[in-house]
C-alpha cells in the first residue's frame, strides 16, 4: 500500500498561521469594535485561522466574509490574503478546481501589486493545487518557479514547507528517494527556527515517506515527535495526520491492537474537524488492519466509505486502488458481478491515468491545427465582425444606460428609505433621553426639598426640643433614676439628630452645594475610610474651578453609586477615586482590588446599581466602561464633554 496524502495540510506557503495561540475572545472583540475598513479584514483573517485546527466551516465563513470586505474596499492584501487562506479549506474539502483558480487570481493581484514574496507564495499553492489534481509535472514546475523566487530573496524561513510540498510532489510520482532527500532538507532548515506548527508538518510527512520505504520503525520515530508536538500546540490536523500514520506503522510492525487504537482515535478527530481527506486516510489504515485481523466484512465496510468519500471529492490516485481493493472485498462475499463491475472501473481509470500525456500531446497537435484553420478565416471573418461589433456596441451602450438609470432611480429610493428610517430611530432614541433626563432631574429635586425639609424643618425642631429638656433638666430637681433616664433621653435625642442630620447630608451633601464636586467627594471618601471598611484613595486634577451644578450633582451620584457597590459586593481593600479635567473633557474612574466578575454577565443580569449609573452617564451624553475580571479587581470609566 502506498500513501498518498498529498501535499502538507498548511494552504501550504502561505498561510503563516499567526493566531494558533492567539486569544479568541480579543480576535472577536477587536472584530466587534472596528468599522468596516482594512482592520476587520485582517482580523477575519486572523480568527479564520485560528478556527483552521477546530472547525473547518467556521474558518472559511470567516475567510469569506474578509474577502467580501476586501472587495468592497478595493483592498489588494486583503484579497490576497483572503484567496491564500481560503485555498487551504477548499483543498481540505476536495475542492481543487475553485483552489486551483482562487490561487491562479492570487498571482494575478501578487504580480500587479509588485510583492515578489506573494508572487512566491502564489507559485507555491498553485503548484500545490496541481498536485492535489494528479498533474505533478506542472506542480513541480512551479514550486521551482516558487523556490527561484525565494531564494533570489534570501527569505529562508519559506523553503522548509516548499521542499515538504516538493517532495511530496515526487511522492505521488512513486520517486520516494527523492522526496525523501527534499523532506530531510527541510526538517534540518526548520529545526533552528522554533515554529513549531511547521515542524509538526514536517515530521509527520517524513513519517509518510518512510513507511513509503518500508522503514516503519524510523517512520513512527517521527510520527511520535511530529503528535507529541501537535498536541502541545492544539493541532487537530497533524495529530490526526500522526494518528493515521502510527496505525499503518504499528500494522507494518505487526502489532495490530496498536494499530486499531492509533486508526480509531485518528477517525474519530477526523469526522470531528470535518476533514475528508484525513477520514478516508483514517478508514483506508484501519481497512488493512482489518484485513489482517481476518476480519474481511469489517475491512470492506471501511473501504466503502473510504471509497464514497473518494468518489464525492473526485480523489483520483486514491479511487484506483479503492477500486481494485472494493472488488476484492466483494468478490470475497460471493458478489462476482458487483466485483467484476468495480474491476472495470479500476481498470478504465487505471487506463485513463496512465494515458494522460499521450492525451496532452493529442490536445497540443490538434490545438496548433485549429489555430492555422482558424488564421485562414480571420481575414474573411473581420469585415463581417466589424459590422456586427458596431450593432453590438451600440446596444450595449443602450443597455448600459438603461442600467445606470435604474440603478440611480433605486439607490435614491434606498436612500430616502434609509434617512426615513434614522430619522425615527433617533426622535426615539431623543425621546427616551428627554425621559431619562426628567426622571434624573425630578429625583435631584426631590432630594434636595426632602434634605432641606429634614435640616431645617425637623432638624430645627429636634434641637428646639433639646432646647427645652436642658433648661427643665438644670431647673428641676428629680429623683436619681428619674434622672438617668432624663439623661438617656437626652443623649437620644443627641443620636436621633445627628442620624438626621446624616440622612439629610446623604441625599443632598452641604459640601456638595457649598464648596463642590471635589470637596464632597474627598469628606465622602474619607468617611468610608473612617469607618474601617475600606479604604478609599481621592485623586483629581484640573479642576481649578467648578462644573454646573446639575453635572456635579450627577458625578457625586455615579462616585456614591459605584463605592456602595465595592463596599456590598467586590470584598475589597482597598479603591482609588480618580477625577481629571482638561478643556472640556472630563473623565472619572473607580477603581478596586476586590474579587471581580464576568463583564460578559453585564448583557444578561445587570443589577440596579449599575442600571442607575448607566442612566445618569446617559444624561450627561457620556461614555461608560466597565472592565473587570475574575479575581482581577473592577475599573469603572466615565468620559463626558462639558
Amino acid at each position: 500500500m502506498k500513501l498518498i496524502l498529498g501535499v502538507a495540510f498548511l494552504s501550504f506557503i502561505c498561510t503563516q498561521v499567526t493566531a494558533q495561540n492567539g486569544n479568541a475572545d480579543a480576535i472577536l472583540k477587536k472584530i466587534r469594535q472596528s468599522k468596516e475598513d482594512t482592520n476587520r479584514v485582517l482580523a477575519y483573517i486572523e480568527y479564520g485561522q485560528l478556527l483552521e485546527n477546530e472547525n473547518l466551516d467556521s474558518a472559511g465563513k470567516y475567510y469569506l466574509l474578509a474577502g467580501k470586505l476586501s472587495d468592497k474596499l478595493g483592498y489588494p492584501t486583503g484579497k490576497f490574503k483572503f484567496r491564500s487562506n481560503y485555498t487551504y479549506i477548499l483543498n481540505l474539502q476536495g475542492k481543487f478546481g475553485q483552489g486551483l483558480k482562487l490561487n491562479q487570481e492570487s498571482l494575478v493581484i501578487a504580480k500587479g501589486a509588485g510583492d515578489q514574496v506573494n508572487v512566491g507564495k502564489s507559485f507555491a499553492n498553485i503548484a500545490a493545487s496541481y498536485t492535489y489534481m494528479g498533474n505533478f509535472t506542472e506542480a513541480i514546475k512551479y514550486y521551482q518557479q516558487s523556490a527561484d523566487v525565494f531564494e533570489k530573496l534570501g527569505r529562508k524561513e519559506f523553503l522548509p514547507r516548499l521542499y515538504i510540498n516538493i517532495g511530496s510532489a515526487f511522492e505521488h510520482a512513486n520517486l520516494f528517494s527523492k522526496s525523501l532527500g527534499y523532506k530531510q532538507k527541510a526538517l534540518e532548515l526548520a529545526r533552528p527556527m522554533n515554529d513549531s506548527l511547521q515542524l509538526a508538518d514536517i515530521l509527520t510527512n517524513l513519517g509518510g515517506c518512510l513507511f513509503n520505504l518500508k522503514k516503519y520503525q524510523q517512520s513512527l520515530d517521527y510520527y511520535t515527535e511530529g503528535l507529541n508536538i501537535a498536541q502541545k500546540i492544539g493541532s487537530d490536523i497533524f495529530v490526526i495526520q500522526a494518528y493515521a500514520g502510527m496505525c499503518r506503522d504499528h500494522r507494518g510492525l505487526k502489532q495490530l491492537d496498536k494499530a486499531r487504537n492509533f486508526g480509531e482515535k485518528g477517525l474519530e478527530l477526523a469526522r470531528k474537524s470535518g476533514n475528508v481527506f484525513l477520514e478516508m486516510e483514517c478508514l483506508r489504515a484501519l481497512m488493512f488492519v482489518a484485513e489482517d485481523s481476518n476480519d474481511p466484512k469489517l475491512s470492506a465496510e471501511y473501504t466503502l466509505e473510504a471509497l464514497k468519500i473518494a468518489e464525492s471529492n473526485d480523489m483520483t490516485d486514491h479511487l484506483v486502488e479503492l477500486y481494485e481493493d472494493y472488488a476484492t472485498d466483494l468478490a470475497r462475499e460471493s458478489n462476482y458481478k458487483g466485483a467484476y463491475d468495480y474491476l472495470m472501473k479500476y481498470t478504465a481509470l487505471n487506463d485513463s491515468i496512465q494515458g494522460v500525456e499521450v492525451q496532452k500531446q493529442l490536445q497540443e497537435l490538434d490545438t496548433k491545427y485549429l489555430t492555422a484553420q482558424k488564421a485562414k478565416q480571420i481575414v474573411t471573418l473581420e469585415k463581417e465582425k466589424q459590422t456586427r461589433n458596431t450593432l453590438i456596441y451600440s446596444l450595449i451602450a443602450g443597455f448600459i444606460v438603461l442600467l445606470i438609470v435604474a440603478s440611480l432611480i433605486y439607490r435614491n429610493i434606498t436612500i430616502r428609505k434609509r434617512i426615513a428610517e434614522n430619522e425615527v430611530l433617533q426622535l426615539q432614541q431623543e425621546r427616551q433621553l428627554v425621559a431619562s433626563n426628567s426622571i434624573l432631574k425630578g429625583q435631584e429635586e426631590e432630594r434636595t426639598r426632602v434634605a432641606r425639609d429634614l435640616h431645617d424643618g425637623l432638624g430645627g425642631l429636634l434641637s428646639g426640643i433639646k432646647l427645652t429638656l436642658n433648661s427643665v433638666k438644670g431647673n428641676v430637681i428629680l429623683p436619681e433614676e428619674s434622672a438617668m433616664t432624663f439623661t438617656r433621653a437626652l443623649t437620644q435625642l443627641d443620636g436621633a439628630i445627628s442620624e438626621m442630620r446624616r440622612v439629610a447630608h446623604s441625599m443632598m451633601p452641604e459640601a456638595l452645594v457649598r464648596f463642590g464636586l471635589i470637596d464632597a467627594l474627598t469628606d465622602f471618601c474619607s468617611g468610608i475610610s473612617a469607618s474601617g471598611q475600606l479604604q478609599v484613595k481621592m485623586q483629581d486634577f484640573g479642576f481649578d474651578k467648578r462644573l454646573d451644578s446639575s453635572v456635579e450633582i450627577v458625578l457625586y451620584r455615579i462616585v456614591q453609586e459605584l463605592l456602595n457597590n465595592v463596599l456590598k459586593y467586590a470584598d475589597a481593600t482597598e479603591a482609588q477615586v480618580q477625577l481629571t479635567r482638561v478643556g472640556n473633557h472630563v473623565s472619572l474612574s473607580v477603581e478596586d482590588n476586590g474579587k471581580g466578575f464576568d463583564v460578559k454577565n453585564l448583557e444578561t443580569n445587570k443589577g440596579a446599581g449599575l442600571r442607575n449609573v448607566q442612566a445618569r452617564v446617559d444624561y450627561l451624553n457620556g461614555k461608560l466602561d466597565i472592565q473587570s475580571g475574575p479575581e482581577e479587581g473592577t475599573s469603572v470609566l466615565v468620559e463626558i464633554v462639558i
